[in-house]
């Protein structure tokens, strides 16, 4: 009984000790690198943001004007035509070129006059020779050595004579285009230059003079679209009777040329004052009241195709507070800037009461003060 005792407790211990010999083993397992470990993960470093920068514009004082400037050209609006009276009869020459300057009385265009100017020619020997002949006859006249019926029959011969030489003048001068102003050639008929057979037509206009007499010469510059419906003013929308200042463009040797004055002037009256029967109402047409004195400079000369700079004054301020139109800002008809918040480093809206504004800057009445510093972006 003894013995049975003790081979169960031998066995006892056996299971004992595998158990403990497992545990053993699963424990080196465990610690061994047999298996894969977790990495030991650090957190990143937390790193300061860099601060918000803006840009700035500091609130100063200043003039204000509200209005608007351009360009337009010295144009002038009538030139004298110059047409042969009958038809018939073709073109031997035009005597000038566009741009050419011409004085009064200058031939223009000739026509081919060969065969007129020969009968021409013979009435004029013989008018010259009947009028000396007369002349002569009328102070024998006058002293009482000739009858009243010989000096009534020579009289009708001279007037015959005299009748047909000034007929065929007329003609003769008709076969010639004779300046009527001195001024520029701005108008050559191509048609008599491109066909040498042309026959002439009476009132075609072939030469065109622009005589630039101040009376017909306007500053002028297109109308926007907008002003050309609409007859309410604005910058670029002109009333007649707008005075407008006046200045040739700044050169170097002239960087702050003379002021002068102009009016716009509308397009009835224009033709009230010249007597043309038509003008461009797509323009605006400024009448220049003053031409500057240049002293006979001929580089400032105002003349057809000068350009002039316009400016128009709508309303003005001064010494006033002034702030970019780009840094201001509307909600519910309320205006704001921003601002820089201090304290947090962010901008703040800060309202604002306007004025008077143009294009560029914009009048604050109050909100701001001189030396704010506001965003602009």
């Amino acid at each position: 009984m003894r013995c049975g005792y003790m081979k169960k407790k031998t066995i006892i211990g056996k299971i004992i000790t595998a158990v403990l010999a497992a545990a053993i083993m699963l424990s080196a397992l465990g610690a061994c690198s047999l298996f894969p470990s977790e990495d030991n993960i650090k957190a990143p470093a937390l790193k300061t943001p860099k601060p918000i920068s803006y840009n700035f514009y500091q609130v100063v004082k200043g003039n204000l004007v509200k209005g608007s400037t351009g360009t337009g050209s010295v144009t002038s609006i009538y030139y004298y035509r110059h047409a042969f009276p009958t038809s018939d009869g073709v073109i031997k020459s035009i005597n000038v070129t566009l741009g050419q300057h011409v004085n009064k009385g200058d031939v223009l265009v000739e026509t081919d006059n060969s065969e007129l100017e020969l009968s021409y020619l013979e009435a004029t020997i013989a008018y010259t020779e009947s009028k000396a002949t007369f002349d002569d006859l009328t102070a024998r006249y006058n002293r009482g050595e000739v009858s009243d019926t010989q000096f009534r029959i020579e009289q009708l011969k001279f007037q015959y004579v005299e009748t047909k030489y000034l007929n065929l003048k007329n003609s003769y001068e008709n076969t010639k285009l004779i300046a009527q102003v001195s001024g520029t050639v701005v108008y050559i008929n191509t048609d008599y230059t491109t066909n040498t057979n042309k026959k002439i037509v009476a009132g075609e206009t072939i030469v065109a003079i622009d005589s630039g007499e101040e009376k017909y010469m306007y500053l002028v510059f297109d109308k926007s679209i907008e002003a050309q419906n609409d007859s309410s003013a604005t910058p670029q929308q002109f009333r007649v009777g707008t005075v407008l200042t006046l200045s040739l463009n700044p050169t170097k040797a002239d960087p702050d040329p003379i002021k002068f004055e102009g009016v716009i002037v509308g397009t009835d009256q224009i033709i009230k004052d010249t007597g043309i029967g038509y003008v461009d109402t797509a323009k605006y047409y400024c009448k220049i009241t003053s031409f500057p004195d240049y002293g006979g400079d001929e580089s400032r000369k105002i003349e057809t195709g000068t350009l002039i700079r316009y400016t128009y004054v709508e309303d003005s301020r001064e010494d006033v507070l002034i702030i970019p139109v780009n840094t201001c800002y509307e909600y519910n008809g309320k205006h704001y800037v921003y601002m820089l918040d201090h304290t947090t480093n962010l901008k703040k809206e800060v309202y604002i009461e306007l004025g008077l504004a143009n294009e560029s800057y914009v009048e604050v009445v109050s909100g701001l003060k001189r030396g704010d510093r506001i965003i602009t972006g």
